[in-house]
């Protein structure tokens, strides 16, 4: 009895000498790492803060002048009231080519923006002011043609805010032809928005390849292959 019980426990000791968790030793780099990550996150924190502290102060002296106004404008209101204080263009933003029609000379295709709003609290919303967009095409050697210009007022950008699928955005699609020689060429989108409110500008860009494959090409206007 007690020699099967004394096997049974060199046996054990073996499995349990065999089975270790592997430690992997902490580098002085970790610490570093998460300390620049938590100082990045701080900084655009208090950058977005100061843009709507911005655009606050900038609503205030201009309501300064305006009797009676202010006394119906709390400061907890004023806080309350979400700004407009980052945009960005979505990643999906891209020029889309359509096939020609049967005898055109020329290739039509769509530029298509997608564009993202942020409070201070990285939250979406919406634009209350006019904005502008221009597009240009750059090819390698410093040449430089414009494409496209548009601008939309307060109530048609209203009309282009979408807020169903994914996150809240404006959704741009601007006509775009295609010139002999755009295969190198890279798209710049540039938009311009000022706030109706307050009157402070925002301006961002966004550099864009010109598509070279046929999974970009929708096949609109192409005749359909006899079966």
């Amino acid at each position: 009895m007690n020699s099967y019980f004394n096997w049974g426990a060199v046996l054990l000791a073996g499995l349990l000498a065999s089975c270790h968790a592997t430690v992997f030793t902490p580098s002085p780099a970790d610490a570093l790492r998460e300390q620049v990550q938590e100082l990045e996150a701080k900084n655009s924190a208090l950058q977005l803060q100061v843009e709507e502290l911005n655009a606050q102060i900038s609503r205030r002296s201009d309501d300064a002048a305006i009797q009676g106004e202010r006394a119906t404008i709390t400061p907890e209101l004023e806080l309350a009231t979400p700004r407009v204080c980052k945009m960005t263009i979505g990643n999906l933003s891209r020029v889309v080519l359509r096939a020609p029609l049967p005898g055109a000379a020329i290739d039509v295709g769509e530029l298509v923006v997608f564009l993202n709003v942020f409070d201070a609290k990285e939250r979406a919303l919406q634009l209350t002011g006019s904005l502008d967009l221009d597009a240009s095409a750059q090819w390698p050697g410093g040449k430089v043609a414009t494409l496209l210009s548009s601008h939309w007022g307060p109530l048609q950008l209203r009309e282009l805010y979408r807020s169903g699928f994914g996150t809240p955005h404006y959704s741009l699609r601007l006509p775009i032809l295609e010139a002999a020689d755009m295969s190198e060429a890279t798209i710049l989108v540039v938009v311009t928005y000022v706030d109706g409110w307050t009157g402070r500008t925002l301006k961002i860009e966004r550099a864009m390849p010109w598509p070279k494959d046929d999974f970009l090409l929708e096949n609109i206007g192409k005749p359909e292959k006899a079966e």
